[in-house]
């Protein structure tokens, strides 16, 4: 029977693997991260943040973790780009750092805070460089910052499009587990264990580590993502726009929806038959009339 992984950049998926494995998640930030003293030893965090007196909306994270060195991380995984992306991760690592004061900490006591937020698309154009470390820094003498507060982006959607995952490299065999980690398990000339933490994070995403009620919610966050880039997608179709432009009647207006609805249905069906991995991708085919080519295409738009 074919082995069925769910994909890590899910919610419930990336905190049930660098939130609660310590070993895993040691690795990732002395990696990705790497602050000044290496990390040894974690302590997980609540989630939960202070809420914002001015809304009174609590800001909620993925990963909080403290280390032997006096060191603040958070971990972030966004598979959706919302406005303000910047702003928003600003504004994470500045409530875990200003919240260290409420309990009357020094200045000289406080934690430096690190935070990594990981997004499954292509923010920052016209380079390739992929992992985007930001400090508060003297805007002429690049020398001198101000410690405390360190932002890194890492954009695995622009990691993807490079390709060409080099397994020597511990920082790509790491992006490939994000992006495809099937792969490594099929890889010809790639021994997984080889590294531990690797092959257990590999181990921890089989479907068969999931309760019934945690598949559901599984599946319903990865139809809820789907349903949110197909609207986009939709707001950015240009005959569509044109359309709304000329005045298009309710009857059409109305008949476009039912359309789309039908379509992002057929489109989630398929996309289950992907994920059961019981038929091929000519059986889905022909099952639903489209063509393999379309089977293919969906399952990469899914990815």
């Amino acid at each position: 029977m074919k082995r069925v992984l769910l994909r890590p950049t899910a919610d419930l998926v990336f905190k049930r693997i660098f939130g609660k494995e310590k070993e895993i998640a040691i690795e990732f930030i002395n990696l990705f991260i790497n602050p000044p003293k290496p990390v040894v030893d974690i302590t997980f965090l609540e989630q939960e943040m202070p809420a914002d007196l001015r809304d009174g909306k609590v800001s909620v994270v993925d990963i909080r973790c403290t280390d032997s060195n006096n060191q603040h991380f958070i971990l972030e995984m966004q598979v959706v780009h919302h406005e303000g992306f910047l702003d928003r991760q600003l504004l994470y690592a500045c409530k875990a750092y200003a919240m260290q004061f409420l309990s009357g900490v020094k200045y000289s006591d406080r934690q430096t805070v690190y935070l990594l937020t990981i997004i499954d698309k292509e923010i920052i154009p016209d380079t390739t460089l992929w992992l985007h470390p930001f400090a508060v820094r003297h805007e002429e003498l690049n020398h001198i910052s101000i410690p405390g507060l360190h932002m890194r982006v890492l954009e695995l959607g622009k990691r993807k499009k490079l390709g060409n995952f080099n397994m020597e490299n511990a920082s790509d065999r790491w992006m490939a587990f994000l992006a495809e980690p099937e792969k490594l398990i099929t890889m010809p000339k790639f021994d997984i264990s080889v590294y531990p933490n690797l092959m257990k994070a590999v181990d921890l995403l089989d479907r068969s580590n999931f309760t019934m009620a945690q598949q559901i919610a599984y599946d319903n966050h990865l139809f809820a993502v789907a349903d949110i880039n197909q609207s986009r997608m939709e707001s950015f179709d240009q005959g569509y726009d044109e359309g709304l432009e000329k005045g298009i009647n309710t009857g059409k207006i109305a008949g476009i929806q039912e359309g789309l609805e039908k379509g992002l249905q057929l489109s989630i069906a398929i996309y289950k038959e992907l994920q059961s991995g019981i038929l091929s991708d000519e059986e889905i085919a022909l099952k639903y009339s489209i063509t393999v080519t379309e089977v293919e295409q969906l399952a990469k738009e899914f990815e």
